[in-house]
């Protein structure tokens, strides 16, 4: 029950950072599990970094998870969006505020 009812909003903040910010290339969620996909690109949805690989933007925006105590896997050019099922509202609304803050610097790498 937990995970379908902060799943729901989970999948509201996902789509709402992908509305704000044109280095989220793909978002995607079931339940408590969810990803991001950044790109440099939104017409040709070139990753923000290469398989197998990493990028300065995508060590930044791990950098500032961690700085702000944000722990997730950071991988290539997405990032995991999985709390526990115990999280409440405001601890999921507060792990996406330091998200919709981190991308600020992925934002600044797309191509115009």
């Amino acid at each position: 029950e937990r995970a379908r009812e902060r799943g729901a909003l989970m999948a509201t903040l996902l789509a709402d950072l992908q509305k704000v910010h044109p280095s989220v290339g793909a978002v995607r969620s079931i339940g408590l599990f969810g990803i991001v996909e950044l790109v440099r690109n939104c017409e040709t949805r070139e990753p923000m970094a290469p398989f197998n690989g990493t990028s300065p933007e995508m060590s930044a925006v791990a950098k500032f998870f961690r700085d702000e105590g944000l722990y997730t896997l950071v991988r290539w050019n997405y990032f995991f969006t999985n709390p526990p099922l115990s999280i409440t509202e405001a601890e999921l609304r507060e792990g996406f505020a330091i998200i919709d803050r981190a991308l600020t610097a992925a934002d600044r790498a797309i191509a115009t």
